[in-house]
């Protein structure tokens, strides 16, 4: 089995129908118990403060008159399980429910945040699962198995964390938190805060400031395994770059940029709805833990600058990546001129043999021709002629050779000239044709 699989998969956190409830009703009296849907519902509220974990799948698998009842309970929107929420890449929202008397019935806030985790061995992914319209037949179904950041992209050494949340808090000091989706890590880190520290139960944002705590965690992580296959790559940056890997570096570390600039809008407009909520609501100021001091909205601030500057060290893996891609096409393109120039001190030492082989022709070109000319029985030479003497004498046919070499010679060049011409309107024709 892959190891991979073995590091936190958020879909395979529980089985169908699997939930795990976590009351709290001080940081001294915590317990986890792993129930059922039923169960869920009979016991809802029974603490002050509850922690459910479970997953999207578990909950639409449940019966509808089951998840009616739920969502009337805790004011559970329907959209939040719309695919194209499900497949966004991080919101947060929230409402204030009043009731006849115009005083706070119940209060909830949702959202949404994605985390791309890469492990140590990348490799290219040669599918995809394509987006389907919202306005196709049947789109609106959920399924986890084929949704577009399904658990088939572990192999390939890199996974999806996309995680919701929703809290339903009351006036009596009540709060639901409902966690969707999370892996086995966060969940165990979530559970050691909340049975560690204690939480203001009277704050409806106290459960999601120990929440986001957690969630650096799982941001840092992204952020530095690709800084490690970064400082990996340029530790050794060997002749022949691996161009796909860098480009899949690359990829992964825009994914990255994207889900921290997310994570930063949302956490700070959360940070405003509990500034907006503790200005209009009487009834917080008024309790212990929030009345002096707004120490949730602190940490907020401070979480969301930690958010920042961990966005700023995305940015810049984002650049020293870009910088080792431009790095791995210059050493390519010196590489490519070093081997040009070779190929061009080759043939320059090729033309000066060349010229060297045309001189020594030029040389004895001409002795040749008049050698074979005077060799030919148009010429007679005799030493010893008539009289004692040597004879020389020409053939009177002689201007037969002449009468077929200056034609011969001519009819020769012509053919070249015009097969020359002949390629050429060939080239352009063909050049023409392909020419816009």
């Amino acid at each position: 089995m892959d190891s991979y699989l073995h590091r936190g998969l958020p879909r395979a956190m529980m089985e169908k129908g699997k939930v795990i409830r976590l009351d709290i009703t001080s940081s001294q009296s915590c317990q986890s118990h792993e129930i059922t849907w039923d169960e869920l519902l009979q016991g809802l509220r029974a603490a002050p403060v509850q922690v459910i974990f479970t997953s999207t799948n578990s909950f639409l698998s449940t019966v509808p008159g089951f998840q009616k009842e739920l969502k009337s309970t805790l004011k559970i929107h329907q959209f939040f399980f719309d695919r194209i929420y499900l497949q966004s890449n991080g919101f947060c929202g929230h409402e204030v429910w009043l009731d006849d008397n115009e005083k706070v019935e119940c209060y909830t806030y949702w959202s949404r945040f994605t985390v791309k985790q890469t492990y140590d061995k990348l490799r290219a992914k040669r599918t995809y699962t394509p987006h389907i319209s919202n306005h196709h037949s049947g789109a609106g179904d959920w399924n986890a198995d084929v949704a577009i950041h399904g658990p088939q992209s572990v192999r390939h050494g890199w996974e999806w964390y996309e995680m919701g949340f929703f809290a339903s808090w009351t006036p009596s000091g009540s709060i639901t938190l409902l966690c969707f989706d999370l892996p086995v890590t966060l969940e165990k880190d979530i559970q050691s805060m909340f049975c560690s520290q204690g939480v203001s139960r009277w704050c409806p944002y106290a459960v999601f400031s120990l929440v986001s705590d957690a969630l650096l965690r799982l941001y840092d992580d992204s952020v530095w395994t690709v800084r490690n296959h970064i400082s990996q790559w340029e530790a050794r940056r060997s002749q022949e770059a691996d161009y796909i890997l860098l480009h899949e570096i690359a990829r992964h570390g825009i994914h990255i940029s994207e889900t921290l600039s997310v994570a930063i809008r949302s956490l700070d407009a959360m940070q405003h709805h509990h500034a907006k909520f503790r200005t209009y609501n009487d009834l917080v100021r008024s309790k212990k833990g929030c009345e002096n001091w707004d120490r949730v909205g602190t940490h907020f601030e401070f979480q969301l600058r930690f958010l920042q500057g961990l966005f700023q060290r995305s940015e810049a893996n984002n650049a020293r990546i870009q910088n080792e891609i431009t790095l791995a096409f210059n050493v390519a393109a010196q590489r490519d001129s070093r081997i040009q120039l070779q190929i061009g001190e080759e043939a320059k030492r090729e033309a000066s043999a060349m010229k060297a082989i045309a001189v020594v022709t030029m040389t004895f070109l001409p002795a040749t021709f008049i050698s074979t000319i005077f060799g030919s029985n148009f010429f007679s030479f005799e030493p010893d002629g008539g009289a004692g003497q040597p004879s020389f004498t020409v053939s009177h046919q002689f201007w037969i050779y002449w009468a077929l070499s200056v034609p011969l010679t001519a009819v020769t060049l012509a053919l070249w000239f015009w097969w020359s011409r002949w390629v050429e309107h060939l080239r352009l024709s063909r050049f023409r044709a392909v020419a816009p």
